[in-house]
């Protein structure tokens, strides 16, 4: 304790010589700037707060070190569960970051299988692009877009010969191709249909014109039932507004939807 209080006092006399310094300092340079002389008083704190440190040091040594083996003990407990917490967190992130990169290869297989099958019915119709026929794909989706005047006489839901053709070399594809599900869509413009037999309304007419094409797909190439579905969107899925005949023209059609089996990603999600 005695050399303890030594070696205090020489840092008393230290801080003391170097406070007067300061002083002397703060006294030369405090036209030039305000700061210096905030930085004065918090020697001069500090002076006062190390004295009274000093003190209490030598009034509670054993009791300081006791509670500082002690708070150093609480540290290191807490240090230990953290660390356990952190890797415990780096090992799921190593987790999530394998089934990301699972999930990203699948979605590009995906996609990759999508662009080769709109490749596949692009050249299975050759000729019929621009005539009423439209491939595209939108999220992650081939989209077989055709025009209600290459499939059926106005009014009618009955397939003419250039449509059904234009629908047999579809199927052929999807033949080859028996992972990819199918939605047939069709669409109508605003004008009302008011008639008096099977036929109704716009509704019933978009959806007799999807089965009609689904009936095509699935008797020409004996595609499985259970991968296609039929569906009338009526009026209410217009492409553009229904306000010139070229804009109704581009709405009266019938869409077929590929889309991938997403059975590999879902595995992979719910392996997460």
């Amino acid at each position: 304790m005695r050399k303890a209080n030594a070696d205090y006092e020489v840092q008393v006399k230290e801080q003391k010589s170097r406070i007067g310094k300061l002083e002397s300092d703060v006294k030369t340079l405090v036209n030039d700037t305000a700061a210096l002389g905030h930085k004065n008083r918090e020697w001069h704190s500090k002076y006062d707060k190390l004295n009274q440190q000093y003190e209490y040091v030598l009034n509670n040594n054993s009791t300081l070190l006791a509670a500082s083996a002690k708070e150093n003990m609480a540290l290191m407990e807490q240090l230990e569960l953290l660390q356990n917490k952190l890797q415990a967190k780096e090992d799921s992130l190593l987790i999530r970051e394998k089934r990301v990169n699972e999930l990203e290869d699948a979605i590009a297989r995906k996609d990759s299988a999508m662009n080769y099958l709109r490749n596949k019915i692009a050249n299975a119709l050759t000729g019929f692009e621009g005539k009423g026929l439209t491939i595209y794909t939108k999220n992650g989706q081939v989209y077989v877009s055709m025009e209600n005047s290459l499939l059926y006489p106005s009014g009618s839901y009955t397939v003419s010969k250039r449509g059904e053709e234009a629908l047999k070399n579809i199927a052929g594809v999807l033949a080859e191709n028996k992972d990819i599900n199918v939605l047939v869509e069709g669409h109508t413009d605003n004008d009302p249909f008011n008639g008096t037999g099977v036929i109704k309304d716009n509704w019933d007419l978009s959806v007799m014109r999807a089965t009609a094409v689904v009936k095509i797909l699935t008797t020409s190439a004996k595609l499985s039932q259970d991968r296609i579905t039929a569906a009338g969107k009526g009026e209410f899925s217009p492409l553009v507004p229904n306000n010139s005949a070229e804009n109704k023209a581009k709405n009266r059609r019938t869409e077929i939807i590929l889309s991938p089996d997403l059975s590999e990603l879902a595995e992979i999600i719910e392996g997460n």
